[in-house]
């Protein structure tokens, strides 16, 4: 595996995780921003899809996954090598 496994694998679980997550940051969002309009998350995330469709949950998503990726991978490169150096084993 080494390195280029490692930064492949943490960049799909970058996007993963962005995908899983985006829908609910922007429910987050709009519903900091005009809570009064919604009574709920769920209110919130239906009247989103049914108004402009199931893509806006997604909406924001390059951003997100362009902050994510690089410390994604910078961490998960330093655990594994910090593990090394202490551990003294592969992984």
């Amino acid at each position: 595996g080494g390195v280029p496994m490692l930064f492949c694998a943490t960049l799909v679980s970058s996007f993963c995780a962005n995908t899983v997550a985006n829908p609910f940051d922007v429910v987050k969002s709009r519903m900091q921003s005009s809570a009064a309009e919604y009574g709920s998350m769920v209110d919130c995330f239906v009247k989103t899809v049914a108004d402009e469709g199931v893509l806006k949950l997604w909406s924001g998503f390059v951003p997100a996954f362009l902050k994510l990726a690089p410390y994604t991978v910078i961490s998960l490169l330093l655990t594994d090598h910090i593990t090394k150096i202490v551990t003294g084993k592969e992984s």
